[in-house]
């Protein structure tokens, strides 16, 4: 064989082997020392004690001592939540969760959104990015596959079915000017929230949606703190046969939670010789709850079951059309164990307004409470 041949033939494998090396730290360098998988929060509400519940999968062949940082961000909104804390990564798969993890630091960017997700497990309405990294030193003796990744979830809250209206019911036709709008919410904090309420026009062509959120209110209130509200005298008249939309928005501290369904009413005329039919049977305060409007003709028959113990003490209010309470005859109910009724006589005891609503509420010894909304019918008209 000649030198010539030998020669070009030794270049030829340092050519391969040099090829080799340069494909091998190609692939090595596309591979990320470690890899962040959120998949399991996909589509849950994050709270304190699922938001640790991820993976980390490292590609390196000795146990690594990283900061894993995790951050909640709202779009076109200052809410933000952070927090870092420090743990040893071993090769392969790393599941972590409230329990691995300890106690991390958690930055808030305000004490009422630090107390809502840590104190009520809730985040605010809207749509927020979940991004969680790792960071670690690298030590001059060792080489490292890649780079740690960061990974993100996007997630929407909308609890729009945690707030209900009650009354008017949607597509109502009513015939008060100043009516009572009144709702429900089943957060377990209730007692802390505060609530937005709207009435606005709803023109032709638009749906209820369209028309809350692109016309004018005619009535805004971002300060009521009862699930009620008598559409108030100094706000802008309703008129009659104009649809109205209207809708509430719950808030803890100024942070929006959700808003309930946009629901219509429509003012019709008055007629004053028709009496709608009256509730003649007992009604029964643990049931309705405020679900629906009871005509009251002259008195209203309530019933009570009280199972849990032999005697309670109920004690009760009305509240007028304008938000004032009324003196009540009997303002306590004492019921004892199975089923319990009495007649509150209107007509003789009271002086209520001919077709006007009014609120009927009820708390229990254990200070659970319901709540009856009733129109008072007149037996004289």
């Amino acid at each position: 064989m000649s030198l010539f041949k030998v020669v070009n033939k030794s270049y030829h494998i340092l050519g391969a082997v040099f090829i080799l090396i340069f494909y091998v730290n190609m692939v090595s360098a596309q591979i990320p020392a470690m890899v962040v998988n959120l998949a399991m929060l996909e589509g849950q509400d994050l709270t304190p004690d699922n938001i640790f519940n991820i993976q980390i999968i490292s590609n390196e062949s000795v146990s690594k001592r990283v900061t894993v940082m995790g951050t909640i961000s709202y779009k076109r909104a200052i809410h933000n939540i952070r927090y870092t804390y420090t743990t040893t990564i071993q090769p392969g798969v790393n599941s972590l969760s409230k329990d691995v993890v300890g106690h991390p630091d958690f930055v808030y960017s305000s004490t009422a959104l630090k107390e809502l997700f840590q104190n009520y497990h809730k985040l605010p309405q809207g749509t927020y990015e979940y991004c969680v990294s790792i960071a670690f030193e690298k030590n001059k003796s060792e080489q490292l596959l890649g780079d740690p990744v960061v990974s993100c979830i996007y997630q929407t809250v909308n609890d729009i079915f945690l707030i209900n209206l009650v009354a008017p019911e949607d597509d109502a036709e009513i015939y008060e000017h100043y009516p009572m709008l009144s709702w429900v919410v089943n957060y377990p904090f209730a007692s802390e929230l505060q609530y937005r309420l709207r009435v606005a026009e709803r023109k032709e062509g638009q749906n209820k949606q369209s028309a809350i959120n692109r016309n004018n209110p005619v009535y805004k209130d971002k300060h009521v703190f009862a699930t009620s509200q008598i559409y108030p005298v100094t706000a802008r008249p309703l008129k009659t046969h104009q649809p109205y939309v209207w809708t509430v928005d719950a808030y803890y501290k100024n942070i929006l939670l959700g808003g309930a369904e946009v629901w219509q009413f429509t003012i019709v005329e008055d007629d004053t010789t028709k009496v709608p039919d009256a509730n003649t049977s007992y009604v029964d305060v643990r049931k309705d709850r405020g679900f629906n409007m009871i005509y009251a003709k002259g008195e209203l028959k309530l019933k009570y079951f009280l199972g849990e113990k032999e005697v309670d003490t109920i004690k009760m209010s009305i509240t007028k059309p304008n938000g004032k309470n009324i003196n009540m005859v009997q303002p306590e109910w004492v019921v004892k164990y199975g089923d319990n009724r009495m007649v509150i006589p209107f007509r003789e005891d009271y002086n209520l307004k001919h077709k006007k609503d009014y609120k009927l509420e009820f708390t229990n010894g254990k200070g659970k409470k319901y709540m009856l909304l009733f129109k008072y019918i007149n037996p004289e008209f």
